[in-house]
C-alpha cells in the first residue's frame, strides 16, 4: 500500500465511523490496527504516528477511544509539506484558458508535494508544464512536440523571462526519471531542494501565462 492510498483507506475508515453499539465495530478495530501497522513502516520518523498502539482486544473497544484513536491516525496521515513546499504550492495559480485535465494534474500535484512523494512531484510538474505550453502551441497531434522541443523554440521565440526557461530546462532533465536507473545515472535524486524548483517552474511559467496573448508562433 502507497503513501496516497493509506491516507484515502483511513480517512474512508473515519467517515464509517465506529458503529452504534456499546462496543466498536470490531471489524473496524481489525483495520485500523492493520492501517496503523502500514503507517508505522511508511512513516518511521513520525513520532505522532509511532506512538500510537494497536488495540490487544478488537471486541471491546470504546467507542470514544476507537474514533480518538482513528482521528489522530488521520492526522498523523494527512501532512503539511515543509514551509517552504507550501508556500509555492499556494503560490501556483492556473490561467484562466488551463483546461480542466490540467487542473486536475495540478491536483495530483498538490497532493503528492504535500504527502512527500518527491518523484512523483517531480513527474507531474513536468505534465502540468507540458500540458499548459500545448495549450499555447499550434500542434495539434495526438503527441505534441515533447516537453524538450517546447521549451527550446520557447527560448528560441523568447516567449518567457530567462529564469524561467532556466526552471523549466531542469524540468526537462526531470521527465527522464520515468526511465530506469536515471536516477543514479544522471545523480538526480529526487528530495525537497528539487521539488522545490519543480515547483517553483510551474510557478513562474504560470505567472508568465496570465498574459493571454503569450503564445507560440
Amino acid at each position: 500500500m502507497d503513501r496516497v492510498l493509506l491516507a484515502d483507506a483511513v480517512r474512508q475508515l473515519d467517515a464509517v465511523g465506529a458503529g452504534s453499539g456499546t462496543f466498536a465495530k470490531a471489524q473496524g478495530v481489525r483495520q485500523f490496527n492493520a492501517l496503523l501497522s502500514v503507517a508505522k513502516e511508511l512513516y518511521p520518523e513520525r513520532l505522532d504516528g509511532q506512538s500510537l498502539e494497536a488495540f490487544d482486544r478488537v471486541e471491546a473497544v470504546e467507542p470514544a477511544v476507537y474514533r480518538d484513536a482513528v482521528t489522530r491516525l488521520r492526522g498523523a496521515l494527512e501532512l503539511r509539506p515543509s514551509a517552504s513546499v507550501a508556500a509555492l504550492l499556494d503560490q501556483i495559480q492556473m490561467p484562466s484558458d488551463a483546461g480542466p485535465g490540467v487542473a486536475s494534474d495540478l491536483g495530483e500535484l498538490r497532493e503528492a508535494a504535500t504527502l512527500g512523494l518527491a518523484k512523483t512531484t517531480l513527474l507531474l510538474a513536468g505534465l502540468v508544464t507540458e500540458a499548459l505550453l500545448l495549450s499555447r502551441h499550434p500542434d495539434s497531434s495526438e503527441r505534441g512536440p515533447g516537453l524538450g522541443a517546447l521549451v527550446n523554440q520557447a527560448r528560441t521565440q523568447k516567449l518567457f523571462g530567462r529564469d524561467t526557461l532556466r526552471h523549466l530546462e531542469t524540468l526537462v532533465d526531470y521527465r527522464d526519471l520515468i526511465h530506469p536507473r536515471a536516477e543514479t545515472r544522471n545523480r538526480t535524486k529526487p528530495n525537497e531542494a528539487r521539488v522545490q524548483s519543480a515547483l517553483s517552474a510551474v510557478r513562474l511559467l504560470c505567472d508568465e501565462l496570465t498574459d493571454l496573448t503569450l503564445r507560440y508562433t
